[in-house]
């Protein structure tokens, strides 16, 4: 199976590339949590270890808070309190919800999860036709 981390090198992934890329990457998380209830995605095992509907809307706040907002002009936030509670330790961008309380966020429910995640996934394709330089890392990172 390839890498999940494998590089958007700008030169060797042109626009249709890493297009299909970042959507192999978004689908290959969602397959890891397929045999996981809505429930099971809520359990935090300790302190540490973010619960998996909490990563699932947190890298989707990463590609929305660093690449979007920032790059694709008219692009509107999902939903103005996700800032906070998807952040983990980007402090210098805003307050976030504590790391050892996250499994006790019942609220947004899973399928709102994916809708944000749908809602963002989308407009990434829309910036990734214009795929440059100064959004290649923080695409790799994300």
């Amino acid at each position: 199976m390839p890498s999940i981390a494998r590089s958007f090198d700008n030169e060797s992934l042109p626009k249709d590339k890493s297009i299909a890329e970042y959507e192999r990457v978004r689908a290959q998380t969602m397959r890891l949590t397929e045999a996981l209830s809505a429930e099971d995605m809520m359990l935090q095992s300790m302190p540490d270890a973010s619960p998996a509907k909490w990563h699932l809307a947190h890298t989707t706040w990463f590609f929305e808070t660093f690449l979007l907002q920032p790059h694709l002009a008219g692009y509107r936030t999902y939903n103005n309190a996700y800032q906070y509670l998807f952040n983990s330790y980007y402090e210098t961008v805003g307050e976030r919800h504590p790391r050892p309380q996250r499994g006790l966020l019942s609220r947004p429910p899973l399928e709102e999860v994916v809708n944000y995640r749908k809602h963002v996934d989308d407009a990434m394709k829309v910036l990734l036709e214009s795929y440059s330089a100064e959004i290649e890392a923080a695409v790799t990172i994300g």
